[in-house]
C-alpha cells in the first residue's frame, strides 16, 4: 500500500504547477468540522503504536451534520506514508494526526464490524479524513492549509490498495477481536498481545484540541 501511495502523492508533486486549481477546489469544497480532546498516542515498536483514549476528554470529530466520531483504543501506524516521502515536509506519519487516527478508526470499524460500521464505505472515510485535515488546517497554530497536500492523501485513501484492505483488511484490537463482535483473526506481521496493556514506562506523546 505503501508504494501506491508514494505514486500517487509523487504524481501529485510532479503536476503541481498545471492543477493547483483543481487542488484548490477540492480543498474549497471539503466541509471543516469541530475536533476536540487528547489524542494519547504510546509506542510500542518500530511504525507501531497505541491510541489511548483519554477517559476525562476523548478525541472527538464532528462533523458539519452533527454526527460524531470517537476512536476508541486501537492499533495505529500514524499515515501510511512511505520512507521516501518523510523527508518533505507535511508528509510526516504524524503531521496530521488526528486525521490519521480518526480515518484508522474508521478502518478498525469496518474490520472489526463495530456497531455503525455499515454507515461507513472507503470514499466517506477518505472524504472524513480529508475533513478533520482541513479542520485542523484552518487553524493557524497548525501551520495552515496545504491543498496540494490535502488532496494528494485525500486520492491516496481511496487508491485500489486502500478499497483492498477495506474489504480484505483484518480486525486486530488491543482488547481482542471478540469485544468488538469481529472475526478471530490476529495480526500476521508480528505478535501483539504484549501490547495490549499500556505502560507508562513506553514512550507517549499528547495532543490537546
Amino acid at each position: 500500500m505503501k508504494l501506491k501511495v508514494l505514486t500517487l502523492i509523487t504524481a501529485a508533486l510532479v503536476l503541481t504547477g498545471c492543477t493547483d486549481w483543481f487542488y484548490g477546489r477540492h480543498y474549497d469544497r471539503t466541509v471543516p468540522g469541530e475536533l476536540k480532546g487528547k489524542l494519547v498516542v504510546e509506542w510500542v515498536s518500530q511504525d507501531n503504536f497505541l491510541f489511548i483514549p483519554d477517559p476525562q476528554n476523548p478525541l472527538t470529530f464532528q462533523r458539519k451534520n452533527n454526527e460524531v466520531i470517537q476512536p476508541a483504543r486501537m492499533y495505529t501506524d500514524g499515515g501510511s506514508m512511505p520512507a521516501a516521502l518523510r523527508v518533505i515536509k507535511s508528509y510526516s506519519p504524524w503531521g496530521y494526526a488526528p486525521a490519521f487516527i480518526v480515518h484508522d478508526w474508521l478502518f478498525v470499524m469496518q474490520h472489526c464490524k463495530v456497531p455503525g460500521y455499515e454507515n461507513y464505505d472507503l470514499d466517506k472515510a477518505a472524504t472524513i479524513m480529508a475533513e478533520v485535515m482541513k479542520t485542523i488546517m484552518e487553524n493557524p497554530k497548525y501551520g495552515g492549509p496545504n491543498k496540494l497536500v490535502h488532496y494528494s492523501m485525500y486520492e491516496a485513501v481511496r487508491s485500489k490498495a486502500a478499497a483492498d484492505h477495506w474489504e480484505n483488511g483484518k480486525c486486530d484490537t488491543p482488547t481482542g477481536p471478540r469485544s468488538l463482535a469481529g472475526p478471530a483473526s490476529a495480526r500476521s506481521e508480528r505478535p501483539m498481545a504484549a501490547a495490549a496493556a499500556s505502560d507508562e514506562k513506553r514512550p507517549r506523546f499528547v495532543i490537546e484540541f
